[in-house]
């Protein structure tokens, strides 16, 4: 597990504490990425430019030159711990096939990289990719691969809020009241049925984001359709509060019987 430190609320031992209890697997936690792997900053800062959607309607993003200030703020943050690029979404499938490839020609050789193991790298970038039936862009809480992609982020914007929060939004802006204390003021109302930043909620949601991708990378498959299951993929912020962080959250049956296998070594 590697963690870039972008998140300050992300408590990332107890987070590796708890997938480890959950799973009975040994959690490693290693730090930021991209210092672990290896030291190929500039090319990677002008490669996640490059990752960049300028238009969230677009499928196919111009072909344009990285700016040298794009490249140097990208670099700043990959050479800074706990930094990264805020409100910009990235092509989450371009990031990590990035990752993937620094991986593969990393400096790291310590480990051999049989497949045995399942790399969780937790970023405060937004991540997101295109969905062909809405012809747009959708942010992600995780995106399961190699490696698998955490979004703090994410965790807070990708899901849809409750309706009632973008209703009073559209009538502030009929009012014209200023959209910093219309926000304010909304995420004071409705804290308790979304995550915000800097929320200490995020820690056990990006848990479950993490069993998912261990679910994932033992058995292909990573999502379930219970609700109130840590492994259930919430499209909305009242769904992930629920199968993640409120009294009804745990794993299903199912999937409780998948872990329980795990940690008595895969006897069932």
């Amino acid at each position: 597990m590697y963690d870039e430190g972008s998140c300050e609320a992300l408590r990332v031992e107890e987070l590796a504490e708890e997938v480890q209890r959950v799973s009975g697997l040994v959690v490693e936690v290693r730090g930021e990425f991209v210092r672990h792997w290896a030291d190929a900053r500039g090319k990677l800062a002008e490669a996640l430019v490059r990752a960049r959607i300028a238009d969230p309607m677009s499928r196919f993003q111009s072909d344009r030159e990285a700016l040298p200030a794009e490249v140097a703020a990208e670099r700043r943050a990959l050479e800074t711990p706990g930094r990264t690029s805020v409100g910009i979404l990235y092509d989450g499938t371009v990031v990590q096939w990035l990752m993937a490839e620094v991986m593969e020609h990393g400096v790291a050789a310590e480990v051999a990289r049989t497949g045995a193991e399942c790399h969780i790298a937790i970023t405060g970038r937004l991540l997101g990719t295109w969905v062909p039936e809405d012809r747009r862009w959708h942010a992600h809480t995780v995106l399961l691969g190699e490696p698998n992609l955490i979004s703090t982020s994410g965790l807070v914007q990708a899901p849809a809020r409750p309706r009632e929060y973008y209703q009073a939004q559209a009538l502030a802006t009929t009012r014209l009241a200023p959209r910093e204390v219309v926000e304010a003021e909304l995420r004071r109302r409705m804290a308790d049925r979304m995550l915000l930043p800097g929320d200490p909620r995020l820690t056990p949601a990006a848990a479950g984001c993490a069993l998912q991708a261990i679910a994932c990378h033992l058995t292909g498959e990573a999502f379930c359709e219970v609700p109130t299951c840590r492994l259930f993929n919430a499209r909305r912020q009242e769904e992930l509060i629920r199968s993640q962080c409120s009294e009804e959250a745990g794993l299903c049956p199912r999937h409780e019987a998948f872990f329980r296998s795990l940690r008595r070594g895969g006897s069932e």
